[in-house]
């Protein structure tokens, strides 16, 4: 994980970067500024996650002037200042966590662990975002029994196990059409787990772009099929789809 601090009184910096190092060893410090007019014209041309963030600095320019000039909603921020009345105004801009001085090493590692919680969750949406993009574009390549399909990964609906042997149902226009495969489900849940496709039964591989509901360990589709879900893994199915569908 990629840091900046910006703070300007020497020791608060030295004592900062010799907990993290101690305690904190994966997080790299790649800049640190001494005023927030520092901060605000170097920083785009970095590369970070994560800001640690005093409040007052010498030059009489403040880290709420600082942030009115960002978009702060994108910015982590970590505060870390001897300032104690200033947290509620901090956390109006959306901060992890708000550290007084001198810094206590396990407050200091509270508040990492809330970073690097709510930076992956960040990255992963990112990523799940760009999946579903991706999904939209790409041409998968399915051979039939007769013939290749070229076919969008979004028009997939859901892929049904037959011995060894799938039927892979796909729509076009309000029409649903089958492609019989001589390859087996668990080929097919390989070939697409870089898109958002889960296995909710030994029989189905679900696309869950198009699961519109669930109940009663059976998940409902856009098209109105209805599918069994695996009854010794049906919570943690359920989890998987609310956390796609509550992200995207």
């Amino acid at each position: 994980m990629k840091a900046v601090i910006v703070e300007d009184e020497k020791y608060s910096v030295l004592n900062l970067q010799h907990l993290l190092k101690q305690y904190a060893p994966d997080i790299e410090i790649v800049e640190v500024f001494e005023s927030g007019r520092q901060a605000i014209e170097k920083l785009p041309d970095l590369t970070f996650d994560l800001i640690f963030l005093d409040i007052q600095f010498n030059d009489d320019f403040d880290a709420f002037e600082m942030l009115k000039s960002w978009k702060w909603d994108q910015l982590q921020l970590i505060f870390v200042t001897s300032y104690s009345d200033y947290a509620l105004k901090a956390f109006k801009f959306n901060a992890i966590d708000y550290l007084t001085k001198p810094i206590d090493k396990d407050e200091l590692l509270v508040a990492i662990d809330k970073a690097k919680t709510r930076i992956f969750r960040k990255k992963e949406l990112e990523k799940l975002i760009s999946t579903v993009e991706a999904l939209r574009n790409i041409q998968l390549i399915i051979r039939g029994q007769n013939e290749t399909f070229f076919l969008p990964a979004n028009k997939v609906l859901y892929l049904k196990a037959e011995k060894e042997y799938s039927v892979i149902h796909y729509f076009e226009g309000e029409n649903v059409y089958e492609i019989v495969s001589s390859r087996h489900l668990g080929f097919w849940e390989k070939e697409f787990s870089e898109f958002p496709f889960l296995r909710i039964h030994k029989s189905y591989l679900v696309n869950m772009e198009h699961i519109v509901s669930f109940g009663n360990r059976k998940v409902k589709l856009t098209n109105g099929a209805r599918l069994e879900m695996s009854r010794d893994r049906k919570q943690e199915l359920e989890l998987k789809i609310i956390s796609f569908k509550s992200q995207y």
